[in-house]
């Protein structure tokens, strides 16, 4: 069953079906249930930073040698990627009997590729008992695989804002009130940084137990002092200094993961020292996220981000431009866009902080050059296509250069297997 070529692998799950967890829910039954039997469950949702904040969990958990399994998504190289075994990717064997497993149960009924994923993390996790298991919602939250879990120790909310409007809506009050699915006043729930308005209806209509909540700007916070961030609640101060994530977010980030840690000491699930908490955030780095590569191209500084969306493409731009204030050098962008993704939002926070922008076609998934050029004309920046990524890069002649490809998980993960 399990191919090679993951494209082949997807191709054999249906698309586009209506949402419901009705699919999941009978596979789930039909393997036993073993999302009934999984304890200790940290449960994420948001727009962007949810895999940043899973991974500085988990590296503090981990740096109190406890056991955790994680479900990550998307992948950047291999599917296997996206389910973590006491903290290494799954056994490439393992999964494919897993899957074998799990198809012959399907009875030939539909169900999304991304559901039969989450079947498959839940049956391994219910094999492989852990300390703690996280998991990161694939979108939205409500009608999201991973809300099949009855129970949660904790919900985390990281920032909202607009993405994949086609299925959650495009009022960001109702893409809210989706990611909101995953958790009720009876739930603890941990609550980043939102917009006034976000931050109002979350409060007023899903988290009106204010022993059940912990959120920012009232319960804690993420204060800059000199050259330092630093976390701060009512009753602990904790340093963030990690040097493997780049950019004001990841400090945001960070705090939300410090944040649900004590939310948790606070709720007497667990036990962690701020040292421990201090060396974990410290310790983390997450592959793709505002990421310098070490491409061994002359004149070239490589950097690679996973954002696809309008708020993402905005805080990179921001430390990119941040760079360029520091040491000035041609700037160029290359990105990949996934259809569905609104271009013009996605490009226009680069305009004044490239110098032109280079597009990279790729699978059918994604949106073709004429697309792109049909929705953007009036945007004011050079732009062009390729074809070869690679030997763009190595023939590169344009002199100090500084290079950020993103847009596709897709891309990204090929620019960290070209190097």
């Amino acid at each position: 069953m399990l191919n090679n070529n993951i494209d082949l692998f997807i191709e054999k799950f249906s698309k586009n079906l209506p949402r419901s967890l009705d699919r999941i829910y009978g596979l789930l039954d039909r393997i036993g249930n073993p999302q009934n039997s999984i304890t200790n469950i940290i449960h994420i949702t948001g727009t962007n930073g949810k895999g940043s904040v899973l991974s500085y969990i988990k590296s503090c958990l981990l740096t109190d040698k406890k056991k955790v399994n994680a479900f990550i998504s998307p992948h950047l190289i291999k599917i296997t990627e996206r389910i973590l075994i006491d903290n290494k990717f799954v056994d490439d064997d393992v999964f494919a009997r897993t899957v074998d497993t799990l198809f012959t149960k399907l009875n030939e009924e539909e169900i999304v590729f991304f559901e039969f994923l989450t079947a498959c993390a839940l049956f391994l996790f219910n094999q492989n008992k852990a300390d703690w298991n996280l998991l990161e919602v694939g979108m939205g939250g409500k009608y999201d695989a991973t809300n099949t879990i009855p129970t949660k120790d904790l919900a985390i909310i990281t920032p909202i804002s607009y993405d994949h409007e086609n299925y959650l809506g495009d009022n960001i009050l109702q893409i809210t009130k989706e990611k909101l699915g995953i958790t009720s006043s009876k739930i603890p729930t941990v609550i980043g940084k939102q917009p006034n308005n976000v931050r109002e209806f979350i409060l007023k209509n899903f988290l009106n137990d204010q022993n059940n909540r912990f959120v920012f700007g009232m319960d804690w916070t993420l204060t800059k002092k000199k050259d330092f961030y630093y976390y701060e609640d009512n009753d602990e101060t904790i340093k963030i200094n990690n040097q493997f994530m780049y950019g004001e977010h990841q400090k945001m980030n960070a705090a939300i993961s410090i944040a649900s840690l004590r939310f948790l000491i606070k709720l007497k699930k667990i036990n962690l020292s701020k040292d421990i908490i201090e060396q974990g955030i410290s310790s983390t780095h997450w592959r793709g996220r505002l990421e310098k590569i070490d491409c061994k191209i002359n004149l070239v500084e490589l950097w690679i981000d996973c954002c696809h969306n309008s708020s993402g493409a905005k805080e990179v731009a921001s430390e990119i431009n941040k760079m360029n204030s520091k040491e000035k050098k041609k700037t160029k962008l290359f990105f990949s866009l996934k259809k569905g993704k609104k271009i013009k939002d996605f490009i226009i926070p680069f305009i004044n902080v490239f110098d032109e922008i280079t597009y990279i076609e790729g699978n059918k998934t994604h949106y073709s050059y004429n697309e792109i050029l049909e929705k953007t004309l009036s945007v004011p920046i050079k732009k062009s296509n390729i074809s070869n990524l690679e030997r763009s890069l190595i023939c590169h002649q344009d002199g100090p250069s500084r290079i950020l490809i993103c847009g596709s998980m897709q891309l990204v993960g090929k620019v960290i297997r070209m190097f």
